[in-house]
């Protein structure tokens, strides 16, 4: 299936690592010039070397999530240097904490208010796009009790209701808006690799809920990102959608 992205401008939040990288890597491969930001110099300039092997324009820049001028500015260095802008994806993330007041600010600036600033920012130039989208990356976690009271599933879970609204507001401008929702996913540096280590008994919990006894990986998540953000799914707007291998449980009517 041509999913129609050849040539088409796509900026994604935190595409240095894990779920984001491999969007940006999957983006590339398709013909679409990258954008990406990340914290760390040595892993923009890693991308920078992948995505030139696909042949595509590249920028890159560090970026603190937190910083929202920095998101914003990094939103329209992106779009100067792409000459545009078609599609946008929010997967930056602070990733799970507990439930300490510190990551409730830290999950709301970086999950939440990075995605909000930069779809403002990118909503201008997204209006004169022929194919614009935007993509918001969510959690399983969100959608159901999971592990323990975190701040990151309950900001998740206002970022899932976020993408909603804005899918219906911006439906008679013609750009879409969809949220995709991971389940457990296990990547190099995820916070999964971690708690193997330090807390194997929650690790090997999750796994035994998991239908298929594994953990997903970053390629597979990627997959349906893409395909989700791609003109051919030009049907889908405000659609959240779980990509979890069967984890959950719950049944959508």
């Amino acid at each position: 299936m041509d999913l129609r992205l050849k040539g088409l401008k796509v900026a994604v939040t935190g595409g240095t690592r894990g779920i984001g990288n491999a969007i940006v890597h999957l983006l590339a491969d398709e013909g679409c010039d990258i954008a990406t930001c990340g914290r760390a110099p040595e892993r923009i300039d890693a991308v920078a070397r992948d995505v030139a092997a696909a042949g595509v324009r590249f920028h890159g820049e560090t970026v603190q999530g937190r910083d929202g001028d920095a998101m914003r500015q990094w939103v329209r260095n992106s779009i100067k240097a792409l000459g545009g802008l078609d599609i946008f994806v929010a997967s930056l993330s602070a990733g799970g904490g507990s439930d300490e007041e510190r990551y409730w600010y830290r999950n709301f600036e970086i999950d939440l208010m990075s995605a909000v600033r930069g779809v403002e920012e990118a909503l201008p130039t997204l209006r004169q796009s022929q194919n614009p989208s935007i993509l918001i990356l969510g959690t399983m976690a969100a959608s159901e009790t999971f592990v323990a009271p975190m701040a990151y599933n309950a900001i998740k879970a206002a970022l899932i209701t976020w993408s909603k609204q804005l899918s219906q507001q911006l439906a008679p401008e013609g750009i879409r808006v969809n949220c995709l929702s991971p389940g457990p996913t296990m990547f190099k540096g995820s916070n999964w690799e971690m708690i193997r280590v330090a807390r194997s008994r929650i690790y090997d919990n999750a796994v035994r809920q998991q239908p298929t006894r594994r953990m997903g990986t970053a390629e597979e998540i990627a997959k349906a990102a893409v395909f989700l953000a791609s003109p051919a799914a030009s049907w889908c707007n405000g659609a959240h959608l779980l990509v979890d291998g069967g984890y959950s449980k719950r049944v959508s009517f």
